[in-house]
């Protein structure tokens, strides 16, 4: 289902990366999932901690003097093996739903590769999405799944 991903902005420059680690590894904060992506000027690490991680986690980047907000994000379990991504992505392709952004994590469930998404919700509402995984048996991780990696 959905669970919630820390967005921390990096200035683009020499050292902000170790700054945001450093800050988490301080804390004691476990990174279950990572994600960069930058532009000339700045970069959003996307983050997956456990739930008990998450006002502790914030707090350790914003005392490091970074700039973190946290998001909803579907969490899927995927079939390892060929074609296993791609028969989710026709999935949501045919309701014409557009994908903002995709990584996984680094764990796997039930044999299966864990996927984190962000989805443009525009024309559909979050149930609405759940509904329409759930009827072509996409299987869903919550946050109490993800807390127990």
């Amino acid at each position: 289902m959905f669970i919630t991903q820390i967005s921390v902005y990096l200035e683009n420059s020499k050292g902000i990366l170790r700054s945001m680690t450093k800050a988490l590894a301080k804390s004691q904060i476990d990174m279950l999932a990572l994600s960069i992506a930058d532009t000339k000027e700045f970069g959003i690490a996307r983050i997956i901690v456990r739930e008990k991680d998450l006002k502790p986690a914030i707090e350790a980047l914003r005392d490091g003097g970074l700039m973190a907000k946290t998001s909803d994000v579907l969490c899927i379990a995927v079939p390892n093996e060929p074609a296993g991504l791609d028969r989710v992505l026709a999935i949501i392709e045919k309701a014409d739903i557009s994908i903002e952004y995709l990584y996984s994590l680094n764990y796997i469930i039930d044999e299966q590769a864990i996927m984190v998404l962000r989805l443009q919700t525009d024309a559909m509402q979050k149930s609405d999405i759940v509904d329409l995984l759930n009827d072509n048996n996409v299987k869903m991780v919550g946050q109490e799944e993800i807390n127990k990696l």
